[in-house]
């Protein structure tokens, strides 16, 4: 808007001597005939000779015609052509004016961009913070249909500590989002509640549950909405509420560093509920995995090489081929114990925890690879149950043909 008006003043000026002008010369003619019969008057009272009279007159018509000639040749251009030439330049001011603005706006883009990226592997200075989370800031005014540039704007605010600037920034984005972007609105959601949540001292209260209460409704296993909601009702006395969400959150991470500390929190509530006089059943919160006791019989040990590597996977019993968790060993260190988990998957979203029962392959691979080969050492066990207290015995004893 303010550049707006700037080029509406700007084509003011412009325009404006093509009139301003128009007056200047209609007032420059009407001096000259003022003059004209002036002197006229003065030729006609003076005492002079009828024909150095008339020779006098004529001389001051001459004067007259040759002023207006003058005038008129002055006046190189037309008022409409004037018009018309301060409207061609001012649409190439316009152009030359949102181009700048363009050019600016992929400026802070590509400024943001590099910054992201270094982000990504190295700390930033904080000059480098203070003009990421500007050139945030503009980009996403120059870009409006980008929500990304404001979303990354509202984090950076928050990385700052202003959170009651990006509480107002989320909500200007969630007001912008259509309804079916569950997933995203979720997302927001769940930034408003963490900012207001902050904004009060860490202080729980039912409005601020009530945000991600609602991003788990669009998004039930969004992590960050789960952890946020089991604080949010233990602080509010909401046990029960606590252990569902909590007890969601820690299937999505069982096998994760973190879990371990949200068992502990799992454990405070199951206490607090106990003391209450409640019996809390929490045997599903045994981590899904399998112990195998690997070896190899003792035909076929004595073929084996001390480079020799030993594939030991879980597999489904029917469905997927691919396995849902695999570990390598050194076929020399037979027999050993090892314990598959989730954390050892191979595909994103194919879990052991997935599963109630599995087969268990260890394989000897004699070309170095963990497909089955002709001439590879195998044992094969099934099927085992995912989370039993029992180690299964696995014993290398057949030969892939």
């Amino acid at each position: 808007m303010i550049i707006l008006g700037l080029l509406l003043v700007t084509l003011g000026f412009m325009v404006w001597p093509a009139f301003s002008n128009r007056n200047h010369i209609a007032s420059r003619e009407a001096e000259n005939l003022r003059l004209y019969e002036q002197r006229k008057q003065e030729i006609n009272e003076a005492d002079y000779a009828d024909e150095e009279r008339e020779q006098m007159m004529l001389e001051l018509d001459h004067e007259l015609v040759a002023s207006d000639a003058d005038i008129a040749n002055g006046s190189d251009a037309t008022p409409k052509q004037k018009i018309l030439t301060s409207f061609v330049l001012f649409i190439l001011m316009v152009s030359g004016v949102l181009f700048i603005y363009q050019d600016m706006g992929a400026q802070d883009e590509l400024v943001a961009t590099q910054l992201l990226n270094k982000m990504s592997s190295a700390k930033l200075s904080d000059e480098e913070q203070k003009t990421l989370k500007e050139s945030l800031r503009k980009a996403s005014i120059s870009k409006p249909e980008n929500g990304e540039w404001l979303y990354l704007y509202a984090r950076m605010l928050f990385a700052d500590g202003q959170y009651m600037e990006g509480v107002a920034t989320f909500e200007k984005i969630l007001a912008t989002l259509p309804e079916d972007a569950k997933a995203d609105r979720a997302a927001t959601l769940v930034q408003i509640a963490q900012g207001k949540f902050y904004i009060a001292d860490q202080k729980a209260s039912e409005s601020i549950y009530s945000y991600v209460q609602e991003a788990l409704v669009l998004e039930p296993k969004n992590s960050q909405a789960l952890g946020l909601a089991g604080i949010l009702a233990f602080e509010l006395g909401h046990l029960e509420e606590a252990l569902v969400h909590w007890k969601a959150l820690w299937f999505n991470m069982s096998s994760s560093p973190e879990a371990g500390a949200l068992e502990q929190g799992i454990q405070r509530i199951a206490e607090s509920l106990e003391a209450l006089g409640q019996t809390v059943d929490l045997s599903w919160m045994k981590r899904a995995e399998v112990r195998i006791l690997v070896s190899i019989s003792e035909e076929l040990k004595s073929q084996l090489k001390d480079d020799d590597a030993v594939f030991v996977m879980a597999k489904a019993v029917t469905g997927p081929v691919m396995p849902l968790a695999a570990l390598r060993v050194m076929a020399k260190d037979l027999p050993m114990e090892v314990v598959l988990n989730d954390s050892q998957g191979m595909v994103p979203g194919l879990a052991l925890s997935k599963f109630e029962e599995v087969q268990v392959i260890a394989r000897v691979a004699k070309g170095g690879q963990p497909m089955a080969n002709s001439g590879d050492f195998q044992g094969i066990v099934k099927p085992v149950m995912v989370k039993s207290d029992d180690t299964v015995e696995l014993v290398i004893d057949q030969i892939v043909p």
